[in-house]
């Protein structure tokens, strides 16, 4: 008998060695939550034939997770998948389901713990305290923030804005990192206009290092060479009609005025010149010259396009815009940016929203929420090359390539619960799924189940200028 999830079922062998959580001040991971394993799981969850991929036979194995993603989340009992599956008073008792006993009360309590205090190991360190190559999802159905190792392509840690002043009702609107990883930067919008809102700073570690407040920030996006970013507008919002220039090193911000409402899509050349935004409520490029903060425009031509987001080349001669009333993407040269030259527009079947650059610029990838698809274009050609679908693209948003750029990751709302999970667990709704596609052959790899509402990403990867 299989069970769909993280474990089929483990055999148990002998008493609870377990000494109670009161008779434990310092976890040994060998000690106290091996023994567990060791005692309890190993038989099925061991080096031969390890059920569902995952093995409990060791830390690194334990912390590898299974075929399916991470077994837990350090720090975060409440979002690890083996924690939830092992609780004795939980609605699925695992391994009850297979005619075996379920763990002890000092048994689950120990393990909880452990896990909520980061899942150190033998060696006294947390997995993946070191890791530099993450990716931040923001979550816009709860105050959270997945992060991603893309390396190990599994989720290591769960950021939630609660924890630092902001209310349940908070959203994550976009992320940005910097290019070493030291630092990376949210947005945070609110479901309740007279909530909190503002651009937080974190260090790597997740420290809250400063904020600026201000109402509906939108995307992010960092000046490849200067001590700057620049945030726009949520999608949803009408005010301010303005542009933020925020200083990295201590938060303070000048406001570039736009005259229009609705400023959305943000992107800045790789030279570090010029800034494009633009408005959803009307079409008019705005264009910032970044040596002084002079605003220009450029009246988009055609049916309106209402642009969700921007992807500039690495050459930072051509633009690309999704336009999500017209449903096209249009590519503009901008190669003089006082002089844009708006180019051809092609029907993406569906309301594009984001869309990158792969570092080669060879394709440029293409979200399609409504359609649950992601477009792929020749960048050579100038055409849609072909389409990408699959069970765990579902609502797709964000876009984001890994520095070689020989994986995209596609975060993805699953806000219709058209993809199934894994395992349901009571009072959970349709999971978010961050799905790995190899851009060799574009082709999907792997699903990584998320939270609910995975949106917008961002990763210290940029496209290089070339």
């Amino acid at each position: 008998m299989m069970m769909i999830g993280l474990f089929s079922g483990c055999e148990l062998l002998g008493d609870d060695p377990t000494p109670g959580i009161t008779d434990v001040e310092v976890i040994a991971y060998d000690q106290h939550i091996q023994t567990i394993f060791d005692s309890r799981c190993v038989d099925c969850h061991g080096a031969s034939s390890p059920s569902a991929g995952l093995r409990l036979d060791g830390w690194t194995h334990l912390i590898q997770g299974s075929k399916f993603g991470e077994a837990i989340v350090p720090f975060s009992a409440h979002d690890s998948r083996l924690v939830k599956l092992l609780d004795p008073i939980g609605a699925i008792k695992h391994p009850k389901n297979v005619g075996k006993e379920i763990l002890s009360d000092d048994e689950f309590g120990l393990l909880k713990r452990w896990v909520n205090e980061g899942a150190i190991g033998p060696l006294g360190a947390s997995p993946f305290s070191s890791s530099l190559n993450l990716l931040y999802v923001a979550h816009d159905a709860e105050p959270v923030i997945s992060v991603i190792d893309t390396d190990a392509q599994i989720v290591v840690r769960r950021v939630r804005l609660t924890e630092y002043g902001f209310s349940e009702n908070a959203r994550a609107q976009h992320v940005a990192v910097e290019p070493d990883g030291s630092f990376w930067y949210v947005s945070v919008g609110s479901t309740r206009s007279s909530d909190v809102q503002g651009v937080v700073k974190f260090n790597r570690q997740n420290v809250k290092i400063g904020q600026y407040l201000t109402p509906n920030p939108g995307l992010i996006v960092l000046h490849p060479t200067q001590n700057v970013l620049y945030v726009s507008r949520s999608l949803s919002a009408n005010e301010p009609r303005s542009l933020i220039e925020l200083r990295r090193a201590d938060m303070l911000a000048i406001e570039i005025p736009t005259t229009f409402a609705g400023i959305r899509a943000l992107a800045v050349r790789p030279f570090g010149d010029f800034l494009f935004s633009s408005s959803t409520d009307v079409d008019q490029m705005v264009i910032v010259d970044l040596s002084n903060l002079n605003v220009s425009f450029f009246d988009i031509a055609g049916v309106k396009h209402e642009f969700g987001q921007f992807a500039i080349a690495p050459s930072g001669n051509r633009m690309w815009g999704s336009g999500m009333e017209s449903r096209t993407v249009t590519l503009f040269d901008i190669s003089n940016p006082t002089k844009v030259v708006q180019r051809q527009s092609l029907n993406i079947g569906g309301r594009p929203l984001d869309l990158t650059y792969l570092p080669d610029a060879s394709k440029v990838y293409v979200s399609v929420p409504d359609a649950n698809k992601i477009t792929v274009l020749n960048a050579h050609l100038e055409l849609i090359e072909r389409e990408i679908r699959h069970a765990g693209i579902s609502d797709p948003v964000g876009v984001t390539t890994n520095s070689d750029g020989s994986y995209l990751f596609v975060a993805n709302r699953n806000s219709s619960g058209s993809y199934s999970p894994r395992q349901s667990f009571p009072g959970e709704g349709s999971p978010g799924t961050l799905v790995v596609i190899d851009t060799a052959s574009d082709t999907v790899v792997k699903v990584i189940e998320l939270g609910s509402g995975a949106a917008m990403t961002g990763s210290r990867f940029v496209v290089p200028r070339r």
